[in-house]
């Protein structure tokens, strides 16, 4: 338990990668997402369409059983539907990076889900300021009158911020899912995520790009690295919160895969 709450109490606890044994593919990106619902609350205010509850229950996770993840949540917190007000799926949020990556990721490189091993830079969620807006606007007024648990997450980081803590707190943990896995294919989304993976590999990589291009020519060229002496390629590639820059260039990518 990292001392970070969401909104009814859940805990924000550390997400593990997705496997940890032999994989096809390693998928690296940068902090993981949550489970989100819409909540009308019960005093009559203004109804939250995406409000983050609990820990998303895989990386990138493709929203496979959101109704009975919620269903799950309310039980471990008891939510109460009288007093605190209605809780609905939030629509399209829950799942969206995640079958995003499935399709324009995993499928034109030729791997599933259950070949990849799915893991983040930082391993617990940070609220987007929309969040943290609502969560101070609607939620912990309605939590103070309800003697009810206050909601207390860390702030969305900048690209800067998630490699300086992920390299300062999470090197060791990375380079053991690199091992542990053994990947023929390496995929980091984002920028912040490729500057970290380029400190994990061997000083021979050096030639690895620093930064995303959006241009075609350039842009998810393979790289030959090595991971504890067995070769694989690494594709630096866009988030799926990229600007739409880099998603025009993405989707000439995934065409050129795929065509």
């Amino acid at each position: 338990m990292t001392g970070w709450r969401f909104p009814f109490g859940a805990p924000v606890l550390p997400r593990p990668p997705s496997r940890t044994t032999r994989s096809k593919a390693y998928v690296l990106g940068a902090y993981p997402s949550a489970l989100h619902v819409s909540w009308q609350p019960a005093d009559g205010g203004a109804r939250i369409q995406a409000l983050a509850v609990d820990n998303e229950p895989e990386p990138f996770w493709a929203g496979a059983g959101e109704e009975e993840a919620i269903a799950e949540w309310k039980k471990k917190v008891s939510f109460d539907e009288k007093g605190w007000g209605r809780i609905s799926a939030s629509g399209r949020l829950n799942g969206s990076s995640g079958a995003w990556v499935e399709a324009n990721v995993l499928r034109p490189l030729g791997v599933t889900r259950n070949e990849a091993c799915i893991t983040d830079c930082l391993n617990t969620y940070r609220a987007s300021t929309g969040v943290e807006k609502r969560i101070g606007d609607t939620y912990l007024p309605f939590a103070a009158r309800l003697h009810i648990p206050e909601a207390a997450l860390e702030p969305h980081p900048s690209e800067n911020e998630i490699v300086v803590e992920a390299l300062k707190g999470h090197r060791e943990r990375l380079r053991a899912e690199l091992v542990a896995t053994t990947p023929d294919v390496v995929v980091t989304l984002g920028n912040a995520a490729l500057r970290v993976f380029r400190e994990l590999i061997p000083s021979t990589s050096s030639s690895a790009p620093s930064k995303l291009s959006p241009r075609t020519d350039l842009y998810g060229a393979a790289h030959s690295i090595r991971i504890n002496g067995k070769a694989a390629v690494w594709f630096p590639l866009a988030h799926p919160a990229a600007p739409k820059s880099y998603q025009a260039t993405h989707e000439r990518w995934v065409a050129k895969r795929v065509g």
